[in-house]
């Protein structure tokens, strides 16, 4: 049974990913249920509801934990679930913490535990991702890859001055958003980062990111994350070989998890989701070596980066 913390995204997103797909039980606080029962499109998932109105007894019946909440808040809980004997299961939020300092300390204390979890880093698990990560496989050298992803996010769209917005805080282009491009460009094999560029108003609120990337036996990979974009755009595009004449697309949508749509789920990412919740019981093996590969090169763009003040350079 998976209890879950956070009313957010750890209801429109971990509940039907864990009742939908992976069969699970779940236990909820009682101050989540007028939420809950707000959102029709959860409507489906409530009979695996069991409520709790006590927390410490709502931990005591679970044998794992979905968390969706801010890094610093999420950091600050690991610890707990990791003395919890009974917790076996944990499914984390990215970014796992604040900074990649940080983020590197936590991952070993979750590897050491022994303990079971995963890191939310989905993009993997969607259709283009997996072709894109074969590909890459291949280490055919040469061409050029190039991801552009355009969007205006919430924060800007009703200017609001929450925690995605700050970098300091585990939000904006690279913390919040690029960290999903990072952690799959590490998995495929991207060791080096010649150049990373924000853009924004001040360093600590970076709403555009241009980067380039490197790896042995890999294509020249360009990033580019608007979050300030009147459009709404991704695309993956690769021109191969040394002659660069050969072009394979391998995503062109309004956004990264639009290819693998269910509307039985609601949210667009809960097919991902439910994927990587299921790989709690299905390991491939290297997950963490992955997640280790991701905080590294996470960290190689932060100290490699440099702010412009021209959001719109």
């Amino acid at each position: 049974m998976f209890a879950i913390r956070g009313s957010g995204f750890g209801l429109y997103g971990y509940l039907p990913a864990l009742v939908h797909g992976c069969a699970q039980r779940i236990i909820l606080p009682e101050r989540y249920r007028a939420r809950l029962e707000s959102r029709s499109e959860l409507s489906p998932f409530a009979s695996a509801v069991e409520w709790e109105s006590d927390d410490r007894t709502l931990l005591d019946r679970a044998n794992g934990v979905a968390i969706a909440i801010r890094p610093a808040n999420q950091r600050d809980l690991i610890p707990e679930y990791l003395a919890r004997t009974n917790i076996e299961f944990l499914l984390l939020e990215k970014p796992l913490a604040p900074s990649p300092q940080i983020a590197a300390a936590l991952l070993e204390n979750l590897i050491d535990s022994r303990k079971t979890f995963r890191v939310g880093y989905i993009l993997r698990n969607t259709s283009w991702g997996k072709q894109l990560l074969a590909t890459l496989a291949r280490k055919e050298a040469g061409g050029r890859l190039t991801i552009r992803w355009s969007f205006l996010a919430h924060h800007f769209l009703e200017d609001l001055r929450n925690w995605k917005r700050y970098s300091d805080t585990g939000g904006g282009a690279v913390r919040f958003y690029g960290i999903h491009l990072i952690a799959l460009l590490a998995e495929a094999g991207y060791r080096d980062v010649p150049l990373s560029e924000t853009f924004g108003d001040s360093p600590n609120e970076c709403e555009k990111w241009i980067a380039a990337f490197a790896g042995p036996g890999l294509p020249e990979c360009e990033v580019l994350v608007d979050t300030r974009s009147a459009g709404r755009a991704f695309q993956v595009e690769w021109v191969a070989g040394s002659t660069q004449t050969t072009t394979m697309t391998f995503a062109a949508l309004g956004d990264p998890f639009d290819s693998d749509v269910d509307p039985r789920t609601g949210d667009r990412r809960v097919p991902a989701l439910s994927e990587a919740c299921r790989s709690l019981w299905q390991s491939t093996g290297n997950e963490y070596a992955v997640y280790e590969a991701a905080n590294a090169l996470w960290r190689s763009v932060e100290d490699r980066t440099r702010f412009v003040a021209d959001a719109r350079a």
